[in-house]
C-alpha cells in the first residue's frame, strides 16, 4: 500500500513513560498585587462624584480635588496611576497641575501617571496643547461612564506596554 494508506492502527514507535505524563502549564498572572488609584481634578462636584463611582466600580482607589494647589499636594501624597484632569479650574488652568507633576516626577525619576484630560473643548488647538504636555487621552464633555472605563483601560494598557 501507498503512503498513509496502511490499515494498521498500531504506532510505529513506542512512547516512553516521560512522554505519556502530563506537564503542568504555567499561566501568567495578569492581576496586580496592589489596587490601582486615580486622582480626579474636577471643579464640578456632580461630575467628580460620577467619576468616583465609575472608578470605584473598576476597583480603583479614588481621590478628588477641585483646585490646582490642592490637586498637586494630593498627587504627591497619593502617587496615583491615573490623573483625570479638568482644564478649567477655579484657581488656574489644569495644565498647571500637569506641569508641576511632570517637574516632580522628572526630579525624582518617578514614572508619570496616565493623564486623561476632561474638557468641553475637543478642538484641534486644545488637543495640540495636550499633545505637547504628554496627555494620554481626552474625555470630551458630556461623556458616559462606559466611555470613562474604556478610556482609562486604554490609557493604563498603553502606560504598561
Amino acid at each position: 500500500p501507498g503512503e498513509g494508506s496502511d490499515n494498521s492502527e498500531t504506532q510505529d514507535a513506542t512512547r516512553t513513560t516521560a512522554e505519556t505524563q502530563t506537564v503542568p502549564v504555567q499561566v501568567p498572572q495578569l492581576t496586580t498585587t496592589r489596587q490601582l488609584s486615580a486622582l480626579i481634578v474636577e471643579d464640578t462636584f456632580e461630575l467628580a462624584e460620577i467619576l468616583q463611582i465609575t472608578l470605584q466600580r473598576m476597583h480603583m482607589v479614588t481621590a478628588h480635588e477641585s483646585h490646582v494647589s490642592r490637586a498637586v499636594t494630593r498627587y504627591y501624597e497619593m502617587k496615583p496611576d491615573v490623573v483625570l484632569l479638568d482644564i478649567g479650574l477655579p484657581d488656574g488652568p489644569g495644565w498647571n497641575v500637569l506641569e508641576r507633576i511632570k517637574e516632580q516626577n522628572h526630579q525624582s525619576g518617578a514614572k508619570m501617571p496616565a493623564v486623561i484630560v476632561i474638557t468641553a473643548y475637543g478642538d484641534p488647538a486644545n488637543r495640540l496643547v495636550g499633545k505637547l504636555h504628554g496627555v494620554d487621552s481626552y474625555l470630551i464633555k458630556p461623556f458616559t461612564p462606559h466611555e470613562v472605563e474604556r478610556t482609562i483601560q486604554i490609557a493604563l494598557s498603553s502606560a504598561a506596554g
